[in-house]
């Protein structure tokens, strides 16, 4: 996590990091296995973590890119 986490700050230029792991629905797990969310963070980015878009394969496939370079 903790390689993953600098990869993905250096990959996108981030200003921090935020590391989220979250436990039954009331804290809004809705994937019930065991995952960590790390989401790069942009000071002033006003990140919603209950809202999310689903991005098109084109744009995952290039950011998972440019975060696999990093790593």
């Amino acid at each position: 996590m903790q390689r993953l986490a600098r990869a993905t700050k250096a990959a996108f230029s981030a200003d921090g990091i935020q590391i989220r792991q979250n436990n039954e629905p009331a804290a809004g797990q809705d994937v019930f296995h065991l995952h960590v969310h790390i989401v790069p963070r942009f000071q002033g980015d006003g990140f919603d973590a209950k809202k999310y878009e689903r991005l098109p394969l084109e744009i995952r496939t290039e950011l998972a890119a440019k975060l696999r370079a990093a790593i």
